[in-house]
């Protein structure tokens, strides 16, 4: 019995990537160029698929081995960071984008506050010496 509800979420895991890639199209660009567009991966896609609350499945996958559910769970959310970063380094994702995702898994790097991004410093030099 225990292991068919294994199997069942494996294959749920499964079945929500599968539904992503499904939508894969070829769009072409205004310069001619081609590419393709698909519904993207992440944790509230996977979430709302399973219908299990995210904080649920995070706290899961970080178990990481202790119990099939934990590594299917640790194993997808592997899948959507991998997804995330390949897309970001392709120029498909930007950085700020990939990196608040990424924090979402738990992983990378803490974006700075807002107000640094906002804030502009000017250093004025006085190479010749005239303000002193």
């Amino acid at each position: 019995m225990e292991s068919a509800k294994r199997k069942t979420l494996k294959d749920k895991i499964e079945a929500y990537f599968a539904a992503c890639d499904a939508t894969a199209e070829r769009v072409t660009l205004k310069n001619g160029g081609v590419t393709i567009r698909q519904t993207p991966y992440t944790l509230a896609g996977l979430s709302e698929h399973l219908a299990i609350p995210q904080g649920e499945i995070l706290a899961k996958g970080r178990k990481g081995g202790e119990g099939a559910e934990s590594r299917h769970f640790a194993d997808a959310l592997r899948r959507i960071g991998r997804y995330i970063v390949e897309h970001a380094l392709l120029g498909e994702l930007q950085y700020s984008v990939a990196a608040k995702l990424l924090e979402e898994l738990g992983t990378g790097e803490k974006l700075p506050p807002d107000e640094e991004d906002r804030r502009i410093v000017i250093v004025l030099e006085d190479r010749e010496g005239w303000g002193e």
